[in-house]
């Protein structure tokens, strides 16, 4: 249910920005979130579609680009993508369970398309 208020944030942000360039309406709105974010896109862009009614975002797409997580080896230095189905926090180089995360965990407007 926290995609409801990270998209009432979205709205907010796009809103802002269209308004700040003169735009009359919100194409579309691209994001990039990790995969260890838990943002479900299906029910971020219900909930989206729901709070942009009776806005110029009302008819935006919002877009989803899911990123990998990645750990770097504190043993062996290596960076590893991790498969997440299941996820295994383990080097695939030396095997060892010592990993710092990189990434997985980011949520970021990467843009806002706008008329």
């Amino acid at each position: 249910m926290h995609e409801l208020s990270i998209m009432e944030n979205v709205l907010d942000i796009s809103v802002d920005y269209a308004k700040k360039n003169n735009a009359s309406k919100i194409v579309q709105i691209n994001i990039t979130s990790g995969a260890l974010s838990n943002i479900i896109p299906k029910w971020a862009q219900l909930f989206f579609r729901m709070i942009s009614k009776d806005t110029i975002a009302e008819e935006a797409s919002v877009e989803f680009e899911i990123l990998p997580v990645s750990v770097k080896c504190r043993e062996c230095k290596n960076i590893s993508k991790i498969e997440m189905d299941p996820p295994s926090f383990v080097c695939k180089y030396c095997g060892s369970d010592q990993v710092s995360l990189l990434s997985g965990r980011e949520f970021q407007i990467k843009s806002i398309e706008i008329i």
